[in-house]
């Protein structure tokens, strides 16, 4: 009687009721008999939404019956998912205790929306698709910038939130513990969300999510999962888990003939054609394929920002994006084909850079119908997967005897851009110090890591910086945050990078604001043995902020962060410490950093008035993103 009034109590308390059932029945603290009649009471309860034909607890013909949670893991093992990231609780126990049986591997993080941005480094270095874990309330809202970046970059990501009994949700009153309504809150940031109220519709509402991630453009969906649903057990051999080619379209939308044959034609009749690469040409492997129709057609081709390794910088046809030459290109281009870019503003898509629209002729080539002709009149809008267009592209001009161009222009264009950047980054090339500059901190990073790397950046400055100065890398390779602008993401995404591929080298470069955001996880590294390498541009300011408040205000507020030597703090969490604040200090640094065995966290002194000769028309044209085109 004592036993069973302790398990009554235990009942008081919905969350660690079920997860505490096979516990106590193990040790003997209260009957099978026991347990069984209080679940057969909360059936009664909760039994209309989870279905009354099945058991609540795994602990009554384990052979058969196998619980929500691991149905689920079998559902997202099918989809070849191989990481689970989040926090454990008791409303997901079941999930995570069958996580390893099904080779999925769970990352505990230290904060959710971390989970989120590693699961968006996985992605963008692999293909490879991960799941993130919301516990009810707190944990759950701590997940939505992550989820956020997630449906901004275009990242597919299955997004599992945990809920309470259901007695005290849809809709949860004013006396719920963590209660809100979730599925509402999630609803904006995602493709696609939906509870799952019964352990029979586990396998469907699974294929639905997924079958709506990868339609169109890739992007999160979410999945709200009560506990007892969680816990619920039934017979396996009731429900089928199908493969995902027997319930959705495994390859994307195809061009037509057609389109094909109009595309070609007006390529082939372009005396100026001009090739922009954006990130869906990295994301959708079409790099081989882009670099087969410029060198078909000897034409120059920009990258986007977002696109950086979409095609190789020193590609002898590549031109950098925001420089004279690009814009001479654009300017006298009769026919440009753009591919997996939506040509946003990042690409400063203003007649003053890219020529008279009446004139020009845009073909464009994007996976997301809402992507095409947002910002420039068409000629021709293809949706379309961008390998398989490319590839029709190519075999079509072939047949067409497409002729490559004689380079007199691309080499006009080349020139115009060399003598932009002696000009423009004389400065940086002139700079003696006292300090670090971070060009010559960016090139030293070059010179030590290669083109072989993963590049993961984040910050303000010091992304531009790195987008001017760190090497060509392969595809894949060069990863940041160019739609939503999310700072903080580099050091997860990173850390999701190394996961996915960890036969390569991952180098984080970050600026100190943005560092500040997830540093946390570089002890998530070190207890995982991760090798990587997490380097800080640390001068204590919000240098980006600066030139502003100081033109129209003549002083600055709320810039100053402080000190901080990062190495030291990577060093407390587990990560092998490495300072410079000298040039000659920095490649010797780096050096060891990449020698390490584990996490490494390299802290270099940037000077911060170094850190603001970033060239005028440069910074002109990105403050044009925001305020529209701004003189001639």
């Amino acid at each position: 009687m004592r036993k069973a009034c302790q398990w009554r109590r235990l009942a008081l308390y919905p969350s660690l009721l079920a997860s505490s059932a096979q516990f106590l029945y193990k040790l003997r603290c209260v009957s099978a008999a026991c347990i069984s009649r209080f679940w057969r009471r909360r059936r009664r309860r909760d039994g209309a939404l989870i279905g009354k034909s099945l058991t609540v607890c795994a602990l009554e013909d384990p052979m058969s019956n196998i619980t929500g949670g691991e149905l689920i893991a079998r559902c997202l093992a099918n989809e070849n998912v191989r990481f689970v990231f989040g926090l454990p609780c008791p409303e997901v126990d079941p999930l995570l205790a069958r996580l390893e049986q099904y080779e999925i591997r769970f990352f505990p993080i230290r904060h959710e929306a971390a989970g989120a941005h590693m699961a968006e480094g996985l992605y963008k270095a692999t293909g490879k698709v991960a799941a993130v874990l919301g516990n009810p309330g707190p944990g759950s809202a701590n997940l939505l910038a992550g989820v956020i970046t997630a449906r901004h970059e275009g990242v597919p990501v299955i997004v599992l939130t945990a809920q309470h009994r259901l007695g005290a949700v849809y809709p949860s009153p004013p006396s719920t513990f963590q209660g809100q309504d979730q599925l509402d809150v999630f609803k904006p940031t995602v493709k696609w969300s939906a509870p799952i109220l019964s352990w029979d519709r586990i396998p469907e509402v699974l294929r639905l999510a997924f079958r709506e991630m990868w339609t169109g453009r890739p992007g999160p969906v979410h999945l709200e999962v009560p506990a007892p649903v969680m816990y619920a057990t039934g017979d396996e051999a009731s429900v089928k888990v199908l493969p995902p080619s027997s319930y959705r379209a495994t390859a994307g939308p195809q061009a037509s003939e057609a389109q094909l044959g109009e595309a070609a034609e007006l390529l082939t009749r372009a005396e100026r054609p001009l090739v922009i690469s954006g990130a869906g040409v990295d994301r959708g492997n079409a790099n081989a394929a882009l670099l087969r129709v410029v060198e078909m057609l000897n034409c120059p081709v920009a990258a986007t920002m977002a696109g950086r390794s979409s095609v190789p910088l020193d590609h002898p046809n590549s031109l950098y994006g925001y420089s004279p030459g690009a814009d001479a290109a654009r300017k006298e281009s009769d026919v440009i084909l753009a591919v997996g870019t939506r040509l946003g503003n990042l690409d400063v898509p203003y007649d003053k850079y890219w020529g008279d629209s009446a004139r020009q002729k845009l073909i464009q080539i994007d996976i997301d119908p809402r992507n095409i002709g947002v910002t420039r009149p068409l000629a021709l809008g293809i949706i379309s997967d961008a390998n398989a267009a490319l590839e029709g592209l190519t075999r079509v001009l072939k047949s067409k005897g497409a002729r490559a161009k004689d380079g007199k222009d691309l080499a006009r264009y080349h020139e115009i851009e060399r003598r932009w950047r002696e000009e423009r980054f004389a400065t940086a090339a002139n700079w003696r110090g006292p300090g670090i500059h971070p060009a010559h901190a960016m090139q030293a990073i070059a010179r030590v890591f290669g083109r072989d790397a993963v590049y993961v950046t984040d910050g303000g400055m010091t992304s531009l910086w790195a987008h001017f100065f760190l090497p060509a890398t392969a595809p894949r390779s060069y990863h940041n945050i160019l739609e939503l602008g999310m700072l903080g993401t580099g050091i997860p995404s990173a850390i999701g990078a190394k996961l996915g591929d960890p036969a390569r080298e991952v180098v984080c470069v970050s600026g100190d604001g943005a560092a500040g955001f997830h540093f946390m996880e570089m002890q998530s590294a070190a207890r995982e043995k991760l090798k990587l390498v997490t380097i800080v541009f640390a001068e204590g300011s919000w240098t980006m902020e600066e030139p502003n408040e100081r033109m129209l205000f003549g002083r600055t507020f709320g810039t100053e962060m402080g000190p901080v030597r990062w190495d030291r703090a990577g060093e407390g969490l587990g990560c092998q410490p490495f300072y410079a604040e000298n040039l000659e200090q920095v490649e010797p640094a780096l050096e060891h950093a990449r020698a390490a065995k584990g996490p490494a966290v390299v802290c270099l002194r940037t000077d911060r008035d170094a850190n603001l000769t970033i060239p005028m028309d440069l910074m002109r044209r990105f403050a044009e993103v925001y305020q529209g085109p701004m003189g001639g």
